[in-house]
């Protein structure tokens, strides 16, 4: 499980840091980090297709902008 400073890239799964991320891309609200360039535009092209993996991946989907579920 990822700690404050990573997050799950939602295409390959692997965890990511987020400060070093190959890039970011925001969905539904939330920042969602990536490995690489390759997964970022694979995300990009079709969201949707990876949307499961968003919800709860690691990216920020709470709107607290740090990936943490509010209690």
């Amino acid at each position: 499980m990822p700690n404050d400073q990573q997050a799950v890239d939602p295409v390959c799964g692997m965890t990511v840091d987020r400060a070093t991320a190959a890039g970011t891309s925001t969905y539904r609200g939330a920042t969602l980090y990536f490995c690489s360039a390759a997964c970022k535009t694979r995300f990009d092209a079709n969201p949707a297709q990876y949307a499961g993996a968003a919800d709860g991946a690691g990216g920020d989907t709470t709107g607290t902008g740090d990936g943490r579920r509010r209690a």
